[in-house]
């Protein structure tokens, strides 16, 4: 039993060292909470719906800078809800909009606090989505599916933490306009992404 525990101290003990390499790549997963912000918001309302994305990231550290570019899966999208025209507290229909995407985001960070076993990190910068999936509609037929773009570009801002190998972050995600300039529509998406990771060396 005790080989097994100091077997197991050493273990972490060494991927912990090994997580403070200046290059570090893991593995993520986690959850986002995505809603539309449209060019239709007098007449709809706008709920979030819940996912999950996954990926890895390779991160190249310089004292307290870092640059970390990532890719991941994702689905994104939100509920649109409208609005009953004699209750408006009613709706008539509600409508979910999702669609998945691969995100490539190029993330500049900060440490704030930079030790052995653990930091703390701020971090921002540019995401490129390319959509892979048409989008699902059921009833709100106005919104074209051949109309979102291909891709679109956005910008994340967060804030991290390691403890040892294991990597937490929470951010924050605004996309520009998703729909091609010919749609009669326009909208972004406002995504919360919350993400653990494990840092494999």
């Amino acid at each position: 039993m005790k080989r097994i525990l100091v077997t197991s101290f050493l273990l972490i003990l060494l991927l912990g060292v090994k997580g403070q390499s200046p290059i570090n790549v893991g593995l993520k997963f986690g959850m986002n909470y995505s809603s539309l912000i449209t060019s239709f918001d007098e007449v709809f309302d706008k709920s979030q719906i819940t996912h999950y994305h996954a990926g890895a990231f390779i991160r190249f550290s310089l004292d307290k800078v870092y640059l970390q570019p990532e890719v991941y899966f994702n689905t994104k999208g939100g509920i649109i809800d409208e609005f009953n025209a004699l209750y408006i507290d009613e709706y008539d229909y509600s409508e979910q909009f999702s669609y998945q995407t691969i995100d490539i985001p190029i993330l500049l960070g900060f440490h704030i606090v930079n030790k052995p076993i653990f930091n703390l990190r701020v971090y921002g910068g540019p995401v490129l989505s390319y959509v892979t999936t048409d989008p699902i509609i059921n009833d709100f037929s106005d919104l074209n599916v051949e109309e979102l773009k291909d891709n679109f570009i956005g910008a994340q801002i967060g804030v991290g933490f390691d403890l040892w190998f294991v990597t937490i972050d929470a951010r924050v995600e605004n996309t520009f306009n998703i729909f091609i300039e010919s749609s009669e529509y326009s909208a972004a998406n406002q995504v919360y992404l919350i993400s653990a990771g494990i840092k494999l060396f």
